[in-house]
């Protein structure tokens, strides 16, 4: 059974950014957008026609982006300069990237506006809750000790579980109350945003999911469920968010 790629709901990516690099083997003087594949080919399984979205801070050129897409998808990637939070920026092995911040608060703002499906993922989640007024801890293992949340970069293993609100998106995606997670992030939620609700903790109580409560879907996870690709249980996420993008009328052929 597949869906017809004319009723496929038109899912669009937030890409990473890289500025010039002279130590980059291709295209040392260009400016890079980059996505993993399994985001691509998850949104696909799940129904969903991927659209890595163009870089842009023209207004028009954001309405139409969002005027054209169905749901968006915020992807993981280094950290949000701590400005944006109110901090000062603390020593990171990670760079930030303002083109990047800067893009993707224009367009969740046009997204939000829209009331349209937002789906983040790590990076993309932190995006989501500093875009609603809240902050992030810096680097987890200097501010709380904690280390299990520094998986090695590439590995499908699991992490830790994360406990979930009966209540949730994420409980009626997973059926189950625990789900066990990959983890590479090194910051974590400090305050929540306005509107958003902690719905899933790990075993420290750090916050791994949220919603808000009054948007008609947006749902954001801490970990990388398009890697845990050997967990098919993760897939679901994806399917669950396309299929709220088609507003649960896809047409399937055979």
């Amino acid at each position: 059974m597949k869906v017809s790629d004319k009723t496929r709901p038109i899912i669009g990516i937030s890409p990473g950014y890289a500025g010039p690099d002279p130590t980059r083997s291709f295209a040392p003087a260009g400016r890079i957008v980059f996505c993993d594949m399994n985001y691509i080919e998850c949104t696909e399984a799940a129904g969903g026609l991927p659209f890595l979205v163009t870089f842009s801070q023209d207004n028009d050129q954001l309405n139409r982006i969002a005027d054209y897409i169905d749901g968006l998808i915020l992807i993981g990637g280094v950290d949000i300069h701590a400005s944006r939070y109110g901090q000062e920026m603390l020593p990171t092995e990670q760079t930030p990237v303002p083109e990047r911040d800067d893009f993707e608060f224009a367009l969740l703002e046009k997204f939000v506006e829209r009331q349209k499906p937002i789906f983040g993922i790590c990076r993309g989640y932190q995006v989501l809750n500093v875009y609603f007024g809240g902050s992030l801890i810096q680097d987890i293992p200097s501010k709380l000790g904690s280390v299990h949340h520094l998986q090695t970069p590439g590995s499908q293993t699991i992490a830790h579980q994360v406990r979930l609100d009966e209540n949730s998106i994420a409980h009626k995606v997973f059926g189950s109350e625990l789900i066990n997670v990959n983890s590479f992030h090194h910051q974590a939620i400090d305050q929540l945003g306005t509107g958003l609700k902690a719905v899933g903790w790990s075993e420290e109580g750090i916050v791994e999911v949220f919603e808000h409560v009054s948007h008609p879907y947006l749902h954001a996870v801490q970990w990388h469920p398009e890697r845990m690709r050997n967990f098919p249980e993760h897939q679901l996420l994806f399917n669950d968010f396309v299929k709220t993008c088609n507003h649960e009328q896809l047409e399937l052929v055979s």
